[in-house]
């Protein structure tokens, strides 16, 4: 067994096993990394900032032996008559792992500051593999923009956040649009809903894999391909393929210790992006590794002021455009 998949198999049981130690007691990560923090309570189930709307059916198709799926988002709403902004909020486990709830205590922040949030399921492999996950978070995009009168969501400020996994995901998200060939199945009467988004957070984010043995069969369950077999897949698979100077402003964060995602790779990101002249910033978090930085939620705060920076600034470019007139108003 190579080290990398070791590496994910580890990530993979974190986030399956430990997820509700994580989730429910955030000081116990931090503890393995020997941070001292001050324990906070946080909302399980409601919060006297608003209110979650749960298990609502975003998208159906048939699956694996030709079975019905239903993926299901969670749909948390700030007190007041909105609409809001909202963070569509994608969660890791190496996309063949975790769940939505793992980003509840980030969501309830979020709520606390003004701040709806959309958190998904989506298609996990190996029985789905790429491009499953992508199209799945467009697919959530969309319903964004069709429901949003009756979530009260913003369809002109939805933002992007996720973690691992969900980081590289929104970080597909941000770069690509319909030309790019990763929409996959729309309705007919869905297909001029924009999937644009606003802003980006990405969290341990593998934005390119060129830190990916050639020959590693790491992610051969995800990508059914090594990256010496089929490289014009993995090319399509990363992010920074698609980077072209009207993306929407980027924000990366990561562990100086991350040893199951190299820095390398989302600074790698962040320097193409800069190259493009789009705004993006880039901070290496001391003393925190993979999951560490993920039960962090201080940095909820950071997003926050990132997220409002952007939004005070009007859509200017022709994607941005294209969202507002497919917004469904």
């Amino acid at each position: 067994m190579t080290l990398h998949r070791y590496l994910i198999r580890i990530i993979c049981l974190a986030l399956t096993t430990v997820g509700f130690v994580i989730a429910t007691n955030p000081e116990f990560a931090l503890a393995q990394n020997g941070i001292k923090v001050k324990p906070k309570p946080f909302p399980l189930l409601g919060s006297e900032h608003g209110i979650k709307k749960g298990g609502i059916v975003y998208a159906t198709g048939k699956g694996v032996d030709d079975k019905d799926y239903e993926l299901k988002l969670d749909v948390y709403i700030p007190n007041g008559d909105g609409p809001f902004p909202m963070v569509l909020a994608v969660h890791g486990g190496a996309w063949r792992a975790g769940a939505k709830w793992h980003l509840i205590r980030h969501a309830w922040k979020f709520v606390e500051n003004g701040y709806g949030v959309v958190a998904i399921n989506y298609r996990h492999a190996p029985n789905y593999k790429f491009p499953a996950q992508i199209h799945d978070v467009k697919a959530a995009v969309r319903w964004m923009r069709k429901h949003h009168k009756k979530y009260k969501i913003d369809p002109d400020r939805i933002v992007a956040y996720g973690y691992s996994a969900g980081g590289h995901l929104v970080s597909l998200l941000g770069t690509t649009d319909s030309n790019d060939g990763l929409e996959g199945p729309v309705a007919k009467e869905d297909r001029k809903i924009s999937t644009r988004v606003r802003a980006v957070v990405a969290g341990g984010a593998p934005c390119e894999f060129s830190w990916l043995d050639l020959n590693s069969r790491t992610l051969h369950y995800w990508m059914g391909k090594t990256r010496a077999e089929d490289p014009k897949r993995w090319k399509r698979a990363s992010p920074t393929t698609y980077i072209t100077k009207d993306d929407p402003p980027f924000f990366f964060m990561h562990g100086a210790d991350d040893s199951v995602v190299p820095k390398s790779s989302s600074q790698k990101m962040h320097s193409a992006l800069l190259a493009a002249k789009v705004s993006s910033r880039h901070k290496v978090y001391k003393g925190y590794a993979h999951l560490s930085l993920f039960s962090n939620t201080d940095t909820v705060d950071e997003m926050v002021k990132f997220f409002n920076s952007v939004l005070e600034e009007k859509p200017s470019s022709a994607k941005s455009a294209s969202a507002r007139k497919n917004s469904g108003k």
